[in-house]
């Protein structure tokens, strides 16, 4: 039986555990080191233990980090991300948090300290502790460049794996002088007040960049049609007081053709109710932003 035990819970835990999970289920420290030397179990780290044969990957790799940093750790920053699926942050590093001050040994895993890593910042994922969503944007302000940290935030609010409101809360709970990534983090929430709405896609960010290093200030994004508010369609962008609309078409070549009916349809009715509009493609935002800045500078400034 107690074979088997362990052979459920190395399952569960990607082919690792410790010792202490060991000695829970029965098996002492002689009979680990048997099997030990009969080849039936490997050793990962000192008390972590794992099942030859079993497949190499990076939830292994971060099972036996985690078991290897002791009790109260929890996975955290980048390893967070990638098990939130944040944009951007793939399986890789091995990153967790232990209580300050708490022994760490050295290993493949970066292991961060924390005095204000309290319960309810966590939550399990595929059997790990974990930080949750806002908790996780809050470290990785500390470790992650300005760029990489706003398609999170922004892309988590959108999918709504958090709210922005959420964030800002916790922002407000811990930010304290001197603690890493809070000028940052706080840089980043102050510009997204109240009405913001995260870009819904990468050519999106693309354009707010090329208008902003213009001096161009963002348009409304994803706003209802001003003729018809209750529709379900939006536009990508809009300058209500000048009636100008913006739309990023980064769609391929094939798609656009299929829906350039519906567009113009579309461009058509927003003519009519005397807004003008602005497409731009893929290629146009990312190579010829001049030109981008002066078409909608040149709008903005004759529909004033």
């Amino acid at each position: 039986m107690t074979e088997r035990q362990v052979l459920g819970l190395a399952s569960r835990q990607y082919g690792s555990f410790s010792r202490v999970q060991a000695l829970d289920l029965g098996v002492d420290d002689d009979v680990a080191r048997r099997r030990l030397s009969a080849g039936r179990w490997v050793r990962h780290a000192p008390g972590v233990y794992g099942l030859p044969g079993w497949p190499v990957s990076w939830r292994r790799s971060l099972w036996a980090a985690y078991l290897d940093a002791g009790p109260g750790a929890v996975v955290s920053h980048e390893s967070a991300a990638a098990l939130h699926e944040l944009t951007s942050f793939r399986p890789g590093p091995l990153t967790l948090t232990v209580a300050h001050g708490a022994h760490q040994r050295p290993g493949e895993a970066t292991v961060h300290q924390s005095r204000d890593l309290a319960t309810v910042h966590c939550v399990r994922i595929d059997g790990f502790p974990v930080t949750t969503v806002e908790r996780t944007l809050i470290d990785l302000a500390a470790t992650t460049r300005r760029a990489r940290l706003a398609l999170a935030l922004d892309d988590a609010c959108l999918t709504r794996r958090c709210r922005l409101q959420d964030v800002r809360a916790l922002f407000e709970e811990l930010r304290r002088p001197g603690k890493p990534g809070m000028r940052r983090l706080g840089l980043l929430l102050a510009a997204r007040g109240p009405g913001y709405v995260p870009p819904d896609s990468v050519l999106e960010r693309r354009l707010l960049r090329v208008l902003s290093r213009g001096g161009i200030r963002p348009p409304v994004l994803q706003a209802s049609l001003p003729w018809r508010a209750s529709c379900p369609n939006r536009v990508d962008g809009l300058y209500r007081s000048e009636r100008v609309i913006v739309e990023c078409d980064g769609r391929r070549w094939h798609s656009r053709m299929e829906t350039m009916a519906e567009d113009r349809r579309r461009d058509r009715e927003a003519q009519l109710h005397g807004y003008r509009v602005y497409r731009f493609v893929w290629e146009e935002v990312t190579k010829e932003a001049t030109m981008v800045c002066a078409t909608l500078r040149r709008a903005l400034d004759s529909g004033a």
